[in-house]
């Protein structure tokens, strides 16, 4: 099987969609004013998902640079999740960008492609010190796992495109060869 770039694979409006639909329940039933879904690009972070609440200060399709000491970016490299109750009180996190939108307190894990690979994260946001209590978690742990189901389902239907793709084009070479040969064995024997 070909490797294909998974920064590259589109996601289709029906599953964005049904991921708004998780972001808003997540707000929404936690109270927390941010949750977003993030995106993992060769040297940005995008908010490809958020949470359609008043008190949410990430723009959708909003991008970051790598390298800038977001929460993300921590979940990411530690390909694990991370907890911030308060960045404010915090000597690693109290000089993190998203406490210049307001935003202190963090619950973040990161999504993952089928192969391994990083499609981005999950996360929730509060613009106040969170303790994030366990059915908390477990609201997003779950969500995790619905979203990271859909990711294998996309991954899945890239690669047999991808297949499709390279098996067209090899029938194509061979049917070009076929023809090829045929021609010379027609000019061989008229000669």
């Amino acid at each position: 099987m070909a490797l294909i770039d998974t920064k590259e694979i589109y996601i289709h409006e029906d599953i964005g969609e049904s991921w708004q639909e998780i972001v808003n329940l997540i707000s929404e039933i936690s109270a927390i004013p941010a949750t977003l879904i993030m995106r993992l690009h060769k040297h940005e972070l995008e908010v490809f998902t958020r949470s359609q609440t008043p008190n949410n200060p990430y723009t959708p399709r909003e991008r970051e640079r790598i390298g800038m000491g977001l929460y993300c970016e921590a979940v990411i490299n530690g390909r694990k999740e991370l907890i911030v109750n308060n960045a404010l009180e915090d000597p690693d996190w109290c000089n993190n960008p998203d406490i210049k939108l307001g935003m202190i307190a963090y619950f973040g894990m990161p999504l993952h492609w089928p192969n391994g690979d990083i499609f981005g994260t999950i996360c929730m946001l509060d613009n106040q010190p969170q303790q994030f209590d366990n059915p908390t978690k477990q609201l997003l742990r779950r969500f995790q796992a619905i979203i990271e189901t859909d990711l294998n389902k996309v991954y899945q239907q890239a690669q047999l495109t991808h297949e499709n793709k390279l098996l067209s084009k090899k029938v194509a070479e061979q049917t070009r060869e076929l023809e090829q040969l045929r021609n010379s064995h027609t000019q061989q024997n008229s000669a």
